[in-house]
């Protein structure tokens, strides 16, 4: 299992808000991404934060997924949302693809505007 839940929020996530609980993802102690996961009624919402890609971490990540899933059976969600984020308001073409390895079926578009007060 490369998944560990670990206490403090990750630099990378640091605009998270704390309502999340966050997990490192690593092969045999080289990390190579980190995770947020949240309940959200009937869903567990998922993002994820790559720091490098190859195809070991191809493989990790099917694994990683795998423990999401279980964690989301036990704690009694029907779905996992993976959620992605972008700042600068990019849309990201690949991460269809990306999810669709993974099992991510069902598709789905959210926009979001803020405002610095």
């Amino acid at each position: 299992m490369s998944v560990r839940e670990i206490g403090d929020k990750p630099e990378v996530m640091s605009h998270f808000p704390d309502c999340y609980r966050w997990l490192e993802l690593h092969d045999r102690g080289d990390v190579y991404g980190h995770a947020a996961v949240a309940e959200r009624g009937d869903d567990l919402e998922l993002h994820v934060t790559l720091h490098r890609w190859g195809p070991q971490v191809r493989r990790n990540v099917a694994g990683d997924v795998n423990w999401v899933k279980e964690e989301a059976r036990r704690l009694g969600k029907k779905r996992v949302m993976g959620v992605r984020a972008s700042c600068e308001g990019e849309f990201d073409s690949k991460l269809f693809r990306f999810a669709a390895l993974y099992g991510f079926t069902e598709i789905c578009v959210l926009q979001t505007a803020s405002m610095n007060v």
